[in-house]
This record gives structure tokens, C-alpha cells and sequence, in this order.
């Protein structure tokens, strides 16, 4: 359960981005989370997630002098040498799914602070990457 700031705008983005229906499924790596489970194999679609807060900075706006901002990184993770049209479609969904959002959490509210976007296809040994940025301010 999360209790402090940083933790809740996390719980509360990763529920977000679980509301997607992807089909089929796609399972999420999230940070320090064993990903797969002990002896299962590494699938070859899913979502991998990086969760990055930065300093509290004053903003003159409302009564909190020092919302939390950061980003949410959700890399989709496809299987290398079968084109980059499908892991370019879920990235989409990812981005119409928080564009333009506002959550509450907890006393927390997060608002996606512009619109997401996705970065060019990375090639990688086995896999190709295509990172999904999530900007954030958070207001206690």
C-alpha cells in the first residue's frame, strides 16, 4: 500500500495504465519487481516500466509550495526483425490513454503536465524498444 507522495502517484499511474485492454494481454516489468516469475520465460511483448521523480520545485500555483514532478517511462518491449507498425500502435495507446489526464489518489493530485510521447524505435540484440515518456506534477 502506498503511503507517502512519490509511492502514490506511482500506484495510482500503474492502475492507469492497466485500464488499457491491449490484445492479447501484455504483462508489465515493474521497477524491482522480479519480471518473469522464477523459472517462467521472458516474454517476448510486454511492458517495461521506469519510475522517475524529480525535486520538488515551488510553482506559484495553489496553496502547495512544492508539488512532486517526474516522469513515468513505459517502454514497450517487441520481438526484433518483425517490424515496428505493432509495438508503434500499443505505444499509441499508451499515450491517448494519459493525454490530457487528471487521477486522485490518496489526497494526491496527479495531472499529466503534457501530452506523453513515444521516442524512436531502439534496436536492440533481440528486442526493439520504443520508449513512451509520461510527465507528471503531482499536488498534495
Amino acid at each position: 500500500m502506498a503511503t507517502n507522495t512519490d509511492a502514490t502517484i506511482f500506484a495510482a499511474l500503474v492502475a492507469h495504465l492497466q485500464g488499457i485492454t491491449f490484445s492479447p494481454a501484455l504483462p508489465i516489468a515493474g521497477p524491482n519487481v522480479l519480471f518473469p516469475q522464477a523459472g517462467q520465460p521472458t516474454p517476448t511483448k510486454y511492458l517495461r516500466l521506469a519510475f522517475l521523480p524529480n525535486r520538488p520545485r515551488p510553482y506559484p500555483i495553489a496553496d502547495d509550495p512544492e508539488p512532486r514532478q517526474g516522469i513515468l517511462q513505459v517502454s514497450v518491449i517487441w520481438p526484433k526483425g518483425v517490424g515496428i507498425i505493432d509495438p508503434l500502435n500499443v505505444a499509441g495507446q499508451i499515450i491517448e490513454r494519459f493525454k490530457n489526464k487528471t487521477l486522485f489518489a490518496s489526497g494526491v493530485k496527479i495531472t499529466i503536465s503534457s501530452e506523453p510521447w513515444a521516442a524512436g524505435p531502439l534496436i536492440e540484440d533481440a528486442s526493439v524498444q520504443v520508449p513512451v515518456t509520461i510527465p507528471y506534477i503531482g499536488f498534495i
